[in-house]
């Protein structure tokens, strides 16, 4: 299968023009009004493109807006930032290739073309690895990345991703380490061994490797979440619910259908869902996968504290892109009075707040929002009362400039910079 992509290898990875122009008939547009109304008319044309079917609504939604005078150069911007270039190059083909500029659609394509063909090497690399660590003994779980693309879109060329992610249980983790060493792969940054002892895992979540052409990254994991972020998902419970998925016409297990939903509200959620493609991940997999027993998923997603995370992410794919929810999902919105502020506060943020410009202030109160458990309440206040505090102590480039202190004595800056800081508040006061 890989040698077939390699061949053609746009071609063959973009679906059929027939396959884009099948019915969706769970895209409602007074939905996507709702909430985008003030968004600029190049987000909305994003969001109306950023799905895997277009129907006949939506299309004429699109051409609506392709009769404006766009910023193009915003949405072929923003359609990158948010992993969406291949689905919104995709839908202007499909719905109105003339009421796009030449060369933005030449560049969409470039863009595309290049994606698809950097997917399909790392989707090789993956499976490289894979089999080096069944020939181990080694027992591995891909997730995210090539596997999602083909569960969620069924196409590996449909999905933009920025690493590979691999899974493995906490006592295979320096096995695996080595053996990734051996085949080419590195810790970024490269770490002591004693900074993966067992105490490092204990703490911590993941480590991530880079192969020797620094093309590919992958993290691998031996827990899904950091301690402060709690997600107790039993890997033992995990490794029973595995479901099997062909990978370049390789057959692999990745995690079962309603884990992996658990999993991507809960992903979404702690990064403030700030790229379109993690809740386009949402609505395709709702589409898709009409066998999913939603009634069993909520469920567990209450005996796991994030039963919030999981209807926050079904109702951004509802709002934003016409997913049909399930009906106890619906219910649960429409008792849960803080849902609606915190989904309209993140749709307005989406095209306007990077990662880089939240403070610590803002994660602090949207991890706060999104969890429904008074102890995982708790371990939040705990943990960024201490990050709050190692900011407070922690010297900086500031007290480095106020005196040039050598290696041996720089332990003087923690001295120096509560003088420091007072300074500066009685220098702004008498401003």
């Amino acid at each position: 299968m890989l040698a077939e992509h390699k061949a053609v290898p746009f071609a063959a990875a973009l679906p059929r023009a027939h396959d884009l122009e099948a019915p969706n008939t769970s895209v409602t547009g007074p939905a996507i009004e709702c909430l985008t109304a003030s968004m600029r008319p190049e987000a909305r044309l994003i969001l109306l493109c950023a799905r895997r079917q277009t129907n006949a609504e939506t299309a004429e939604q699109i051409k609506t807006l392709l009769r404006l005078e766009l910023d193009w150069e915003y949405i072929v911007d923003q359609a990158h930032q948010h992993c969406v270039t291949p689905l919104v190059y995709q839908a202007l083909g499909t719905v109105c290739r003339l009421g796009v500029p030449k060369d933005v659609f030449a560049r969409l394509q470039s863009i595309v073309e290049d994606n698809a063909r950097f997917n399909l090497y790392r989707t090789a690399e993956l499976v490289k690895l894979l089999r080096v660590l069944s020939d181990a003994g080694i027992s591995s779980v891909p997730f995210k990345g090539p596997v999602l693309s083909v569960l969620a879109y069924g196409n590996l060329a449909l999905r933009e991703y920025g690493d590979l992610d691999l899974l493995v249980r906490p006592r295979d983790v320096l096995r695996t380490k080595d053996l990734l060493a051996r085949n080419g792969f590195n810790l970024v940054p490269l770490l002591k061994r004693t900074q993966t002892n067992s105490r490092f895992r204990a703490r911590n979540k993941d480590l991530v490797f880079e192969n020797v052409n620094g093309r590919v990254r992958l993290e691998l994991h031996w827990r899904l979440t950091g301690r402060h972020f709690s997600f107790p998902l039993e890997l033992k419970e995990l490794w029973g619910r595995l479901e099997p998925v062909s990978l370049a016409g390789v057959q692999m297990a990745t995690l079962g259908m309603e884990d992996l939903f658990l999993y991507l509200c809960m992903h979404g959620s702690r990064h403030g869902w700030e790229r379109l493609v993690w809740i386009c991940d949402i609505a395709e997999l709702i589409r898709v996968r009409q066998d999913i027993c939603w009634k069993r998923v909520i469920e567990r997603a209450a005996e796991l504290g994030c039963e919030r995370m999981l209807v926050l992410g079904l109702l951004l794919a509802k709002e934003l892109l016409g997913a049909e929810l399930p009906q106890q999902a619906e219910q649960i919105i429409l008792a849960d009075v803080e849902l609606r502020p915190l989904t309209r506060k993140l749709v307005d943020s989406l095209f306007g707040t990077s990662e880089a410009s939240r403070d610590l202030g803002d994660w602090y109160d949207l991890h706060l929002k999104v969890r429904e458990r008074i102890q995982d309440r708790l371990r939040l206040h705990a943990y960024y009362f201490f990050r709050y505090l190692r900011l407070a102590v922690r010297p900086n480039e500031r007290d480095h400039a106020v005196l040039e202190l050598p290696g041996p004595i720089s332990f003087l800056y923690f001295l120096l910079r509560p003088f420091r800081l007072l300074t500066d508040s009685v220098f702004r006061d008498r401003i």
